[in-house]
This record gives C-alpha cells, structure tokens and sequence, in this order.
C-alpha cells in the first residue's frame, strides 16, 4: 500500500488533475474539494503531490538503473537467443523446497531440467515428468561435481541456465558452532557455487549465451544473533554474484551472460519447518515459496538479469548498509531487547528437543 502513494502513475494524475488539466474539469473539481479543505490545505495537499512524483520518479529510475547495471549496461534483452525446449537448465537442490518448484516450473515452459540433489532418487510428484532427468550429487565435493557434469554434457549437452538453489539453515549462537557444522554450511552455501560454475560457465561464455541465478537471502543485508553462519554465507553469496559477473566480462568477454542473485525472506520450505512455531512466535514475515520459484522462473524466461528482493515488509532492511554505521547499528540496537527475549525461548525450546 506504502509504494501506491508514490506510483507516478496515480500522483502524477492527481497532480495534472489539479492544476494542469482543462478548466472545465480542473474548476468544478477545486470546488468539490473546497467543500471539505482549506484553500491552504488544497494547496499543501498539492505540494504533497509533487513532492510524491519526485519520489516515485526517482525510484523508478534507480530500479531501472540498478537492472540496467545488472544487465551489463545492455538494452537488449537476449530472450530472441533462447529456444526453451532446446535450452538445458541445472538445478542444484532441486528435490525440496524452491527447487522442486523451479524444476516444475521450467519444465513447463519446455526446458530440459538437469534436477542435481543427494537423495537416491526423484520425489514421486517429479519422476514421471519426461523434462525432468535426475542426477544424484553431492555438489560440495569438487570431483562429483566434475562427474556430474561430464555426464550431463555427454547425455544432454550444454546447460545454458544454472540455478544454484542448494543450501542448509543453521542456527544457535556463533560460540555452539562446530567444525563440522561451519565447514557444511559454508561448503553448501558458498563454495558449491564455485564447483558447478567452473563446470558450467566456459560453455555458457564461448557460446555468448546463459543465466547464471545464485539463491541468497535478506540475511545478505543483516545478521542476525543466532544465525550469523547462515547470514555469512548468504553475504558470501551475493559477493559471489558480483564477482563472477564482473569476472565474465573482464575474463571471459561475455557480457551477453545474465546474473542474478534472489533475496528471499523466510518462507515455508522444508528448511524452515523446524523454525516455523519460533518465526510464528515473533510474528516474522513468512511467504510462500511458490512466490520465489514463479519470480526466478520469470527472470529466468525474461532473458535479463536482476535483483530480486522477495521480502514482503522487509525492504528497509535491503538498505541499512547503505546508511551511516552508527544509524543502522542504533536501529539494529532498537531490537535487542524483544530478539534476545525471543531468543532466550528459542533457546530454551531447543533444549526440550534436544532433551526428547
């Protein structure tokens, strides 16, 4: 609702309404209005107006830039190159959550899916889906990743688009953390991406032609207490995305390649079911997981890159870091005192499950 009083679309047309459309609709329109407001508040009500038009204005143009930016400074789409049931698209993480959903959601549009997770085999709801082909991996080991590729490029060819969805949540204050639960997190999260890029990417470049989506989250902006290890490889995640965007260019001269990286908020996959009695608790913001998969699946098809905020409610924090550290740290301050009440039960729950 917030973002409706700054749609140029609507301020503008009251603005041209009041004081710029014809007389004979302009006058007995003023005359209505001044049956309920001072000349004085018509007045500042079309101060307002202005004031909300240049708002409006330059958010759009920041929004039209920033993709302009994530598109290499390119006009054109590259959608025209795109022959979708010809195209091949690697999922990682693709059995569960947004990933099955983006492996249903593209072979519906005709691409071949390249479904890549560590389970035996593909869920009932997927397996008989002749788009869908599945290839078991456990994508932070560097020679299964190897493999994998070089059977999906000798059975399929290759991949134009890859998706990498994989990831673990991980919770707890940062002095619980173990060796093995860092070292996994930060192996799925981060290091896996490294893998199927060096595999995938070299073909995508030679052939001036591919999307490359990197799944990260709100907690690339913000970390918060009792999940700094996720919110760390999430940051990682989105200094991934910049990085190998501009690695393209410079080393690969391919700017025609299409980058982009997802923030998601919490939403209700299997990885966030263990928490969704503690999220509910403080009242956090949930959304659908369909509202990712339908985005990325939209991107994707669209043939351009972004970046795509999905965090209902939750957009100002997108911004904190670009304010002066002593302003967000003091918002960040603000919310101590209700999140560590929050964590306290949080703690005390895990506990009781630990106990059963």
């Amino acid at each position: 609702m917030s973002r409706l009083f700054v749609t140029p679309a609507l301020t503008g047309a009251l603005l041209f309404a009041l004081t710029a459309s014809p007389e004979s609709f302009r006058e007995p329109l003023l005359a209505q209005l001044k049956q309920y407001l001072s000349a004085t508040n018509i007045a500042r009500t079309i101060t307002a107006l202005k004031w909300l038009l240049a708002i409006g204005l330059a958010s759009d143009a920041h929004a039209w830039l920033s993709e302009f930016a994530q598109n290499n400074f390119r006009l054109q789409s590259e959608k025209h190159r795109y022959d979708w049931p010809k195209e091949i698209a690697v999922v990682t993480g693709g059995t569960g959550g947004f990933g099955s959903l983006m492996c249903k959601e593209l072979a519906e549009k005709g691409v071949n899916i390249m479904c890549v997770d560590i389970r035996d085999d593909l869920p009932p709801d997927m397996k008989n889906n002749p788009k869908i082909h599945y290839f078991k991996c456990d994508v932070t080991n560097r020679q299964a990743v190897a493999d994998m590729a070089q059977q999906i490029r000798q059975r399929h060819g290759n991949p134009s688009i890859l998706i990498n969805n994989a990831g673990i949540s991980g919770d707890g204050s940062m002095f619980d953390q173990t060796q093995d639960s860092l070292e996994k997190i930060f192996k799925l999260n981060v290091i896996s991406h490294y893998y199927t890029v060096q595999e995938f990417l070299p073909a995508m470049a030679k052939n001036k032609k591919g999307h490359v989506v990197t799944i990260a989250s709100v907690a690339s902006f913000v970390s918060p207490p009792g999940l700094v290890p996720y919110a760390n490889t999430k940051v990682a995640a989105l200094s991934f995305h910049e990085g190998i965007q501009h690695e393209t260019r410079i080393f690969h001269d391919a700017p025609e390649i299409k980058f982009t990286v997802v923030h998601p908020t919490f939403a209700a996959t299997p990885m966030a079911a263990p928490f969704m009695d503690d999220l509910a608790a403080a009242k956090a913001k949930v959304i659908k997981p369909t509202m990712v998969s339908n985005a990325v699946v939209k991107q994707v098809l669209s043939g351009r890159g972004k970046q795509l905020i999905i965090a209902p409610g939750t957009h100002p924090v997108v911004y904190l870091r670009s304010l002066p550290y002593w302003l967000s740290n003091l918002g960040l301050k603000i919310a101590d005192s209700p999140m560590k009440k929050q964590l306290m039960i949080m703690q005390e729950k895990r506990k009781l499950r630990q106990k059963q």
